[in-house]
């Protein structure tokens, strides 16, 4: 399927972790209404293309769009996960637009005597509160008191399964372990509980891949503002094998980072200096780099960067210095204990 732009780390444990059919499958049967689960043939679970779907929220959602047959037809099943500061009280007409989407793009790839499939929609919200929002798109029509009868009928109705994890214990979640380690960790970053636990349960870690293990790790660090106490976290692990597993993917992890921060600064710097001589380019190039490198790790981690820093960083051009500084915002706890090296 078409490559969808991802905003956000929240977008690609989603993403990687329920692409996978298998991780997908078993999280709906565990999670959609109990009678649903039944009548889907999970083996024939496919990923599609949502790219139509959602353009305009691509920031402040994910989403996954899955077909599977259902007896002898075939479904659909629209997945969104909301990570928005505060909750979309017309979301029920938003999904209601995005299946008719979904409608719009089957019939122009099927003849007019194929009926529509099915659409069941399902909402992750990934907050720290619960949710106030119905999940009726009923409740959102104003219809005058004493023609609701009358007029109901006329109505479009809409019902989508809300599922708040901020309300759904740890333990409850279902499917496979990669499943509900990506769920335990999107429900613990915003309640502050990522280095806790139920997110670091060595059964549930000990029984998934490297490939799978990865993006969780990699989303806990993204989270975490001190990768000292990242590290620590993993050296705390029981099961010598799997400490030893993770401290190494963990480490790669780190390192990738600090290098995608300076890679990006040196291919910025250098198509800037080969106006210049080619060794001085290149020189000048490796210092754009650095300090390329120092503001991204620090916005990656931190959030916006002031423009005292962006300007303190932009004055040094002493390589050594600036190495210095790099390994000082990967260290960092917060922006102004950064500011504090400077």
């Amino acid at each position: 399927m078409p490559e969808k732009k991802i905003h956000q780390p929240h977008d690609k444990l989603l993403r990687s972790t329920f692409e996978v059919p298998e991780n997908a499958s078993a999280f709906f049967e565990a999670h959609l209404p109990p009678h649903l689960p039944k009548r889907f043939e999970w083996d024939s679970l496919k990923v599609l293309p949502t790219s139509f779907i959602t353009p305009q929220f691509a920031a402040s959602e994910c989403d996954l769009l899955f077909s599977v047959r259902f007896g002898k037809r075939e479904a659909r099943i629209y997945l969104l996960l909301e990570h928005q500061s505060s909750e979309d009280p017309r979301i029920a007409m938003r999904l209601y637009n995005y299946i008719g989407r979904i409608w719009e793009r089957f019939a122009g790839e099927n003849p007019p005597s194929v009926l529509l499939p099915p659409v069941f929609a399902m909402v992750l919200v990934q907050s720290g509160r619960e949710w106030k929002t119905t999940n009726q798109l009923a409740d959102l029509i104003d219809l005058p008191a004493g023609s609701t009868d009358a007029l109901a009928r006329w109505q479009p109705a809409f019902t989508f399964r809300l599922m708040e994890l901020f309300k759904t214990p740890y333990e409850d979640f279902g499917g496979t372990p990669a499943g509900i380690l990506a769920l335990r960790a999107l429900k613990a970053e915003p309640v502050d509980e990522l280095m806790g636990e139920q997110v670091w349960d060595e059964a549930f870690m000990a029984g998934i891949s490297e490939d799978a293990l990865e993006p969780i790790l990699r989303y806990v660090l993204n989270s975490q503002a001190d990768p000292s106490v990242f590290l620590r976290k993993v050296n705390s692990i029981h099961a010598a094998p799997l400490r030893s597993h993770t401290m190494t993917l963990a480490e790669k992890l780190i390192e990738m980072g600090r290098t995608e921060g300076i890679n990006q600064g040196l291919s910025q710097g250098l198509s800037q200096g080969f106006s210049q001589r080619f060794s001085q380019g290149l020189s000048q190039g490796q210092i754009l780099a650095l300090r390329q490198g120092i503001l991204r790790i620090l916005a990656l981690r931190h959030g916006k960067v002031s423009g005292e820093i962006t300007s303190a960083v932009g004055l040094i051009a002493d390589e050594a210095r600036l190495q210095q500084l790099l390994d000082h915002a990967i260290l960092s706890t917060s922006l102004a204990q950064f500011a504090q090296a400077l």
